[in-house]
């Protein structure tokens, strides 16, 4: 049998019902080795659909940190214009950790030792 064209097509799932879907051919010339050429394909169709992948990661947490930066200006500005009203109290701005569940210094609602120092 004369094998004449070769193609490995890979479809990654990216979650929320989308999928991506590469797929290469080659032609494999009389004399060439088959399996090295679907070997090939393989190789490239794998390294060339996740790079692209990671490239659009990249994008999209760029465009939500712009987003939020964005967002946290115009809360700002919406305190300020609050404040001019008489709305609400002038307060330092807090930090935004949200790695940290509780304010420093504070005790715990059941009468603990202060978290401070921890």
């Amino acid at each position: 049998m004369q094998l004449k064209t070769v193609s490995y097509k890979r479809v990654l799932n990216l979650g929320n019902y989308e999928n991506k879907h590469l797929e290469l051919f080659a032609e494999v010339l009389e004399g060439d080795d088959e399996d090295a050429a679907i070997l090939k394909l393989m190789e490239l169709v794998e390294r060339n659909i996740r790079s692209q992948i990671g490239k659009e990661f990249q994008k999209q947490i760029l465009d939500l940190e712009a987003q939020k930066n964005r967002l946290s200006d115009e809360v700002y500005y919406l305190k300020q214009d609050l404040i001019k009203l008489g709305k609400i109290k002038d307060e330092p701005p807090k930090e935004d950790n949200p790695d940290i569940p509780f304010e420093a210094g504070e005790t715990s609602s059941e009468g603990g030792a202060s978290l401070g120092g921890f």
